[in-house]
């Protein structure tokens, strides 16, 4: 009765805080202190608490490097002229209508490469929400696109972080894994070309781009030096990645390419340079200040921190096994519908409870080990519900992360579809599958790499 008491105190601060737009940070360290009191109310000390928290903690040290990178990175490629080049040359060639379909395709191809989509929606994203206000494009259409394309790679890309923690969780092989997801998403990856396209054209102006915008736009960065040289730092990226080098080497040396075309290319200071990589970029000209202003180590400060505290919840909920008594809930609605619902619902409560993807990703094998038969079942499961679901989640990390790199609406997540169609399509799957036990010997399944072992009942029986 604690536990159920205490994760519907926990939900009714979040839903208040919305309300009241409360900021997320604030809402989770209350959110902290409640799960902590909890534990002593269970009997556990302030030492052993505390220890669970540092715990939780020491999991995401890599990802708030990550978040210092990103932040330089972003701000070094707008005082490199890299940004202001891409958005001169791109304003000539998009419209409002091409340029939501071709931001998602554009990050797809870079959350596959990089396989994180915090790199991808930091790139790719930064400069298509930056385009998007030159030319007059839905920021919010335009910002779904840049979720649902920086979410690939989470899915389907051997390189992804997430998708490999999966693997090692449920014990299987991470190329098997990823060969399985891009069947399965097959369907709804053309279903979202389709949606951005028809959603592009629908809220695209019918002039188009005003001629004016155009020179404005190029005559608003002239004081950049915009040679090709500037696109050093972005070729470099691409080509690190097919390579498949580190994705924080890559940052990296895309980073010191940058700061070298902004000392020896844009005649910055290294004084002027350092404030640029700490505090973000500021235009000295007012007029580009929306186009050009942002990044920076600085920019980060908020993201990690609520990234920080929502890790501390997994070494939390594990120490104090808070969500223990959800197992044997989820396996009684896995059994009576279907593994991957089971999944699913878990999914949607741990990543609304967690706020974060990594956390949510260790929580949903806990509580699921019993929804399916076997693990390569359950990985294709959690990796069409839980590596997704953080991104629809307005104060998940995941989503609250790329918000902030692009700078895009937090509206943006009501249209990032490819999240959003994944886990029901797999369910319609599932659904569809309960009632035709036959199924997964059919072609359609076969091609979508279902076999044998994504049946429960067949081998349950």
């Amino acid at each position: 009765m604690l536990e159920m008491g205490t994760i519907i105190v926990f939900a009714a601060m979040l839903v208040t805080g919305i309300v009241l737009d409360i900021p997320l940070l604030l809402v989770l360290v209350l959110g902290w202190v409640l799960f902590f009191d909890y534990g002593l109310l269970r009997g556990y000390d302030m030492g052993d608490l505390a220890r669970m928290s540092a715990r939780g903690l020491s999991d995401v040290a890599s990802v708030l490097v990550l978040f210092a990178l990103i932040g330089a990175l972003t701000a070094s490629w707008r005082a490199a002229g890299t940004i202001p080049a891409i958005t001169c040359w791109s304003v000539r060639m998009v419209t409002p209508a091409t340029l939501v379909p071709a931001t998602f395709l554009l990050c797809c191809v870079m959350s596959v490469l990089t396989g994180s989509s915090f790199a991808a929606s930091a790139t790719t994203g930064v400069i298509c929400i930056t385009i998007a206000n030159s030319v007059g494009a839905n920021p919010i259409l335009v910002g779904g696109a840049i979720i649902s394309g920086s979410f690939i790679g989470d899915q389907c890309s051997p390189m992804s972080s997430s998708a490999s923690l999966v693997a090692n969780l449920t014990r299987t092989d991470l190329f098997s894994n990823v060969t399985r997801m891009v069947g399965t998403g097959a369907v709804p990856f053309i279903a979202c070309c389709v949606l951005y396209v028809t959603a592009g054209l629908m809220a695209a102006p019918a002039e188009g781009i005003p001629a004016d915008v155009v020179r404005g736009v190029s005559e608003a960065f002239r004081s950049f030096d915009l040679s090709p040289v500037v696109m050093l730092p972005v070729v470099l990226v691409f080509v690190l990645c097919i390579l498949r080098v580190n994705v924080k080497l890559t940052m990296v040396v895309s980073l010191l390419s940058a700061v070298l075309v902004c000392l020896f290319v844009q005649d910055m200071t290294v004084a002027e340079l350092l404030r640029s990589l700490v505090m973000g970029y500021r235009a000295a000209d007012p007029a580009i200040s929306k186009l050009a202003d942002g990044g920076g180590i600085a920019s980060m400060a908020e993201i990690a921190a609520i990234v920080a505290v929502a890790s501390t919840y997994s070494g939390l909920f594990e120490g104090t096994a808070l969500l223990a008594g959800l197992g044997d809930v989820v396996s009684m609605l896995a059994h009576k519908t279907t593994p991957f619902l089971g999944v699913l619902a878990t999914s949607i409560a741990t990543a609304a409870i967690a706020c974060d993807q990594v956390v949510a990703i260790m929580l949903v094998r806990q509580l699921c080990d019993d929804c399916e038969v076997t693990d390569t079942a359950l990985a294709l499961d959690m990796e069409s519900s839980v590596t997704l679901i953080p991104a629809l989640i307005p104060w998940s990390t995941s989503c609250v992360g790329i918000v902030a790199f692009t700078g895009m609406p937090m509206a943006s997540a009501t249209c990032a579809f490819f999240p959003m169609l994944v886990p029901l399509w797999t369910l319609g799957i599932s659904l569809w599958q309960r009632s035709h036990p036959a199924f997964v010997d059919g072609t359609f399944a076969r091609a979508m790499g279902l076999t044998e072992a994504d049946d429960a009942r067949r081998l349950a029986a």
